[in-house]
């Protein structure tokens, strides 16, 4: 503090230099004369100086007195009062600057959360403890609605719940309606529709041939059910956007459990990363069976994609070789029940 006020009283007041003011003339002040620059640029770090229209008014006060170095008085007293200050802004708090309020990271909630806390697999807490079959379906559409929960509302014609048997062996699950479903409301219609199709009559004809009539019997496509992850068509067949799985999926999860069926097939990634919650490569999961909340389910390629690869239909076949041998274990094993 010492030190401090040595400097102002060799500096003069608000940091003008004493031999400035000896030689400034009446009437006129070191503020009006100096650069501004000045002032901003040799001024030690934490001085205070007097604004220069403070400055004016003393020197019209002041008018013909000798400059401030012959009055030692005056000088002491405004040394003091220059010090007072100082120590008023060394405490006060300090105001957060322009690039530190710049560079504040922004909230990482960009969007509001929705009001239903999906966990994994996607569940809707109104969706729990359904009934099985056509009631519990029932239940899951008209919770559904005119569903506006995620942007795929924006662009569809018509939203695509599911169709089949409310009591399936097997479920059929895919990513999402294409064009044909779009405009029909049903899904697997188009091209890829037709191939799912055959690939469900032979599925039974094989059970037929393996003597096993009641499987067969269920392997039809009025008899098994085939739904989709999300219900709207994505923008250009698009593969879904994690917010629209998220929003979609608890709904498909639903229907499942209203379901019960014996056996899912994923067909393609997309439900498959859904139902197993894994991302691993779909060539790396298809042809073994995971598990989505007990019941098995087979990982395999979309029929669209054997449309633009007919060489993957053995690979395909394969894997549906694999969900009736599964099958059939299953009503040996309810036969054996049975006879208990």
């Amino acid at each position: 503090m010492r030190a401090r006020l040595d400097w102002i009283r060799n500096g003069g007041i608000d940091g003008i230099p004493v031999s400035d003011l000896q030689h400034a003339q009446p009437g006129t002040t070191t503020a009006e004369t100096a650069p501004t620059r000045f002032f901003e640029e040799s001024r030690p770090a934490g001085a205070v100086h007097a604004p220069p229209e403070m400055l004016r008014t003393r020197a019209s006060q002041e008018g013909d007195r000798p400059p401030v170095a012959n009055h030692p008085t005056d000088a002491e007293a405004a040394a003091r009062a220059a010090l007072e200050r100082a120590k008023l802004l060394a405490a006060a708090p300090m105001e957060p600057s322009r690039s530190r309020v710049r560079d504040k990271p922004a909230s990482s909630k960009l969007f509001a959360e929705p009001t239903t806390q999906n966990t994994p697999g996607g569940d809707y807490p109104e969706l729990t403890s359904l009934p099985h079959g056509e009631e519990g379906l029932r239940i899951v559409r008209d919770f559904i609605g005119d569903c506006r929960r995620c942007k795929l509302c924006h662009g569809r014609n018509q939203l695509v719940f599911g169709e089949g048997s409310a009591y399936p062996w097997i479920a059929f699950v895919g990513e999402g309606p294409g064009a044909d479903e779009d405009r029909t409301g049903r899904p697997f219609v188009g091209a890829a529709g037709e191939l799912l199709s055959k690939m469900i009559k032979a599925m039974g004809e094989h059970a037929l041939k393996m003597g096993l009539p009641e499987l067969a019997s269920r392997l039809k496509r009025e008899e098994v059910y085939i739904g989709n992850v999300v219900k709207c068509r994505p923008p250009g067949n698009r593969t879904p956007e994690p917010d629209e799985v998220s929003a979609c999926g608890g709904f498909i999860t639903a229907q499942l459990a209203c379901l019960a069926p014996r056996v899912i097939v994923a067909l393609g990634r997309t439900p498959t990363q859904f139902l197993l919650q894994n991302n691993a490569p779909l060539g790396r999961l298809r042809g073994q069976f995971g598990v989505f909340r007990g019941v098995p389910v087979m990982p395999t390629y979309h029929p669209a994609y054997l449309l633009r690869a007919p060489s993957a239909k053995a690979q395909v076949w394969e894997d549906l070789k694999l969900v009736i041998s599964r099958l059939a274990e299953c009503q040996s094993e309810t036969q054996q029940m049975a006879q208990l």
